[in-house]
């Protein structure tokens, strides 16, 4: 379990969350890039009804990147 600042879940007002990370070709890519160079995108999941609270990368250096290409 995480705790995502004590603010609850919009949808069900459930306070408890886990963080999960979308699989496949779910990465986020740079939109003006031929090259695939994407970053996991992570979710925090409420699990008292399975809303996504929260969506975020991690890598936030390799996005700030893409600004200057």
């Amino acid at each position: 379990m995480i705790d995502d600042g004590e603010k609850p879940c919009p949808y069900c007002g459930g306070t408890e969350f886990v963080e999960g990370k979308q699989g496949g070709y779910g990465a986020v890519l740079n939109a003006n890039s031929v090259f695939n160079n994407g970053v996991p995108l992570y979710l925090v999941l409420c699990t008292n009804c399975g809303t996504v609270v929260r969506s975020y990368v991690r890598k936030v250096d390799k996005i700030r990147q893409w600004r200057e290409k």
